[in-house]
């Protein structure tokens, strides 16, 4: 794949502060990533990287000290006016997250590692290690078994070619154990998107397409599913 002409950075700086909206889609997803937080420790310090509208972060603010680190400056001055109590840092150009190491109970990272490179992804898996508790829990969210070609789009002004969501790396069971294999791994569940719509009426129409695409997604082995991961940071050397 070649290029980008923008950079990651340039193109969440614009969702983020300029097309929030995009992120409204995502707010079921959140509402289950929260759950599993509740369900595994109800107190305790979080951190979201890529936190997008702040919603989820909205969500755990209720039961937990919460903390975001993003790639753009703008995302964190929107969500420090509007989310005072939501402390957030901005993500050094290396990848470095500013926060010190064996601070946090989580580290919530949802639709966010499959935009990034493999120097990307090594630095956030160290990143995530280092800052969280022993003991503490990752939950993740990926985009299951995509192939990557099939999303690739070009563009006949800069002649590019490129993944049309910015993704660029692809996530399967076998990937999930190779590259976390530091942590003890809770959980690899696979899971399709509900899209909430404007109003309860289509929102009640849209659970019968939602089943339907669960079912012969399963069957048919289909692409548009993603992975849910919970992983562990042991507490000992070897455990």
């Amino acid at each position: 794949m070649t290029n980008k002409k923008n950079t990651d950075k340039e193109l969440w700086e614009f969702h983020q502060t300029e097309n929030i909206a995009v992120f409204e889609v995502g707010h079921p997803r959140q509402d289950m990533l929260y759950k599993q937080a509740l369900s595994l420790r109800k107190d305790g310090n979080v951190l979201e990287i890529g936190f997008g509208d702040g919603y989820l972060l909205n969500k755990l603010a209720k039961n937990y000290h919460c903390y975001g680190a993003d790639i753009s400056q703008g995302n964190l001055k929107r969500l420090s006016k509007s989310c005072k109590y939501i402390n957030t840092s901005l993500i050094d150009i290396d990848g470095k997250i500013p926060f010190k190491d064996n601070m946090f109970d989580f580290f919530i990272a949802s639709e966010v590692l499959e935009h990034m490179n493999n120097r990307e992804l090594m630095v956030c898996i160290k990143e995530m290690l280092r800052v969280l508790k022993p003991d503490g829990y990752a939950i993740l969210t990926v985009p299951a078994d995509e192939n990557l070609k099939n999303n690739e789009c070009f563009c006949p002004n800069c002649k590019n070619i490129f993944h049309r969501w910015g993704h660029e790396q692809t996530w399967s069971i076998g990937k999930v154990k190779k590259e976390f294999k530091e942590f003890k791994i809770i959980k690899i569940k696979k899971f399709w998107n509900r899209y909430i719509e404007k109003s309860k009426i289509q929102n009640l129409a849209s659970y019968m397409p939602y089943i339907l695409r669960i079912i012969f997604g399963k069957i048919l082995k289909l692409e548009n599913s993603n992975y849910l991961i919970i992983l562990k940071k042991k507490s000992k050397k070897g455990e």
